[in-house]
């Protein structure tokens, strides 16, 4: 159901606009509209899933958008995308709130970023700038979270230093320098526990 109202014929549509309009709905009609908006996009059922289901499996059409935008098919000519990948941590969170679940999608597009470069070279210094400033947000948000999530995450962190040993632009030395300083114990801890 459409209802003009003059204001927003006049000039651009807005939020407000079209909240005023759902504010005069039933939930049936409101539903109905959530229901288009479902059926219109797999983004939007990602997003819904996310925000109304409570399942493990929420994470996975993320963790898939980031490894096909961070590490895309290079045999069939498939570009890297950083902006997809760092679009779909944000819709997650926004959808979400979910802490956790962002940390997991933060660090999953470093993995991924990081095991492309492994596998095929090196790539450029937009792409390492992406990855150290994803890298320093994990370390900020670790150095708030409680000794389980670091002990959980820190390994990983670890393993994508190590992994990323001689990788030009600066990156590989930039991943040790930080961790260094946000975790000095524990990154040397974890090197010698599982190195």
């Amino acid at each position: 159901m459409r209802i003009s109202n003059g204001k927003a014929a006049a000039g651009r549509q807005r939020w407000s606009d079209v909240r005023a309009v759902l504010a005069t709905q039933g939930s049936a009609q409101f539903l109905e509209v959530v229901r288009d908006l479902y059926d219109l996009s797999q983004e939007n059922r990602d997003f819904l899933n996310a925000r109304y289901l409570a399942s493990e499996n929420n994470l996975e059409p993320y963790k898939k958008a980031i490894d096909d935008a961070i590490y895309p098919n290079v045999y069939q000519s498939k570009p890297i995308r950083v902006s997809v990948a760092k679009k779909a941590i944000s819709q997650y969170t926004k959808a979400t709130g979910d802490q956790a679940g962002t940390l997991e999608l933060m660090v999953y597009f470093v993995e991924r970023g990081n095991q492309f470069t492994v596998d095929f070279g090196d790539i450029d210094e937009g792409f390492y700038s992406s990855l150290e400033s994803m890298f320093g947000r994990i370390l900020e948000t670790l150095k708030r979270s409680d000794p389980e999530v670091v002990g959980r995450i820190l390994p990983r962190l670890v393993a994508i230093r190590d992994a990323a040993n001689g990788i030009g632009w600066g990156y590989s030395d930039y991943l040790c320098e930080a961790l260094a300083k946000a975790f000095p114990s524990g990154a040397e801890d974890e090197a010698t526990t599982h190195g």
